[in-house]
């Protein structure tokens, strides 16, 4: 075992065939597990290694199944390193991992020189799956989101002026730009302002936005932790218009954390619903909360699928080449069914679940038309007794 970021071995016992044609099952996970990005990871890794254990017991794994696990510590440079290393030293052609679109796109032409399959639960940038034959997410695109985000601000909640919040990073320069072409091309909206959070000086910005602009909505894109910075920023100045922010926020561990600062916020995330009557959702949301006590995120639900998938296609690929691996994620998964949805990749690598729109409330994320659609049915109950209908 090499050391660093190295986080440790996970072997199947079983018989091991030593022809060319049948080398063992290797798989890398390269997750956040330290560094800005570490919440996400944690979340990830207690999936994976659910489904890992599912696996075991009902005979889902391969003979001779080794799993190489290294952190990338929130960090292109690092996720580089460690990736070059699982490929190099551990014989990794398949790997689950870039888990962040900055990570991910680092990672890109690494995966063509090491010739490794890239299975990303989590990374969203468009070009992604565009710039490499090699990548594959089971996370919707950027674009989808800033898109559904975009026309919901302007033809769900009516808002025509916008003040925008952007880290400036890869997760962000993925959605902004679909965000802006529905709202003020498509719909007419106006963005009175775009707030750049790398700026020492981006509270005033905001401050004079807001006085100048007049703004009805604020889109926050960017990770977890700037986003409560937003978030706090705006709670401060008694912002009354509506706030929607993006799937990132969705981190189980930052939602517990900030209750109070995260109600009535908007969201739209891909399709998987923790509430959903479908029993393999059902299942696997259950086992979550018994084994680590909260309920699982979209991060959480994307990394279970991602292992799952990878399980799959190193126990239906013969020849454990990333060009068969490639052959198996694209014509061999015959709509795999997954907590996130079916899983069936295009030309380029991307599942398509057009995201749904969530409401926090309560410090639970909930489906917005079904919140409201009880809401009303509430509503209606309460005047039907006042009424004595």
């Amino acid at each position: 075992m090499t050391r660093g970021s190295r986080l440790g071995l996970v072997v199947i016992a079983g018989l091991v065939m030593s022809t060319a044609c049948s080398k063992p099952p290797v798989l890398g996970v390269l997750l956040p597990i330290s560094g800005s990005a570490a919440t996400y990871g944690k979340s990830m890794s207690d999936a994976m290694h659910l489904a890992l254990d599912e696996a075991q017991r009902t005979g889902g794994v391969p003979a001779g199944f080794k799993a190489y696990w290294a952190d990338s510590a929130s960090d292109p440079a690092t996720g580089v390193k460690e990736l070059t290393i699982l490929a190099k030293e551990d014989k990794v052609h398949l790997l689950v991992g870039g888990a962040t679109s900055d990570v991910a796109k680092a990672l890109l032409p690494v995966l063509k020189k090491q010739q490794v399959v890239c299975l990303s639960p989590s990374a969203s940038a468009p070009e992604l799956t565009k710039e490499s034959k090699y990548f594959y997410r089971l996370f919707p695109s950027d674009e989808l989101e800033g898109l559904r985000a975009g026309t919901f601000l302007y033809e769900e909640q009516g808002k025509r002026k916008v003040l925008i919040f952007s880290s400036g990073s890869e997760h962000a320069r993925g959605i902004e730009p679909e965000f802006r072409h529905q709202f003020e091309q498509n719909l007419g909206g106006k963005v009175v302002a775009r707030i750049l959070l790398t700026d020492n000086d981006w509270k005033k910005q905001a401050v004079d936005a807001i006085t100048v602009g007049q703004p009805d909505a604020a889109y926050v894109i960017a990770y977890a932790q700037p986003t409560v910075d937003v978030l706090k920023f705006l709670r401060r100045r008694h912002f009354r218009g509506t706030i929607c922010v993006t799937s990132a926020l969705y981190n189980r561990a930052v939602l517990n954390a900030n209750k109070k600062l995260v109600e009535g916020v908007y969201l739209p995330l891909p399709s998987f619903d923790p509430q959903s009557k479908e029993e393999n959702v059902q299942k696997f949301v259950a086992a979550y909360q018994e084994r680590f006590g909260v309920e699982p995120d979209i991060f959480a639900a994307h990394a279970y699928d991602a292992m799952r998938v990878a399980l799959f296609v190193l126990k239906h690929t013969k020849y454990r080449v990333a060009q068969e691996y490639k052959k198996t994620l694209q014509f061999g998964l015959n709509d795999f069914k997954g907590v996130t949805g079916t899983i069936r990749f295009d030309d380029y690598g991307d599942v398509h679940h057009n995201p749904i729109i969530y409401i926090v409330k309560n410090g639970e994320v909930l489906n917005f038309e079904r919140y409201r659609r009880e809401q009303l049915a509430k509503i209606r109950k309460e005047i039907m007794g006042l009424t004595g209908d």
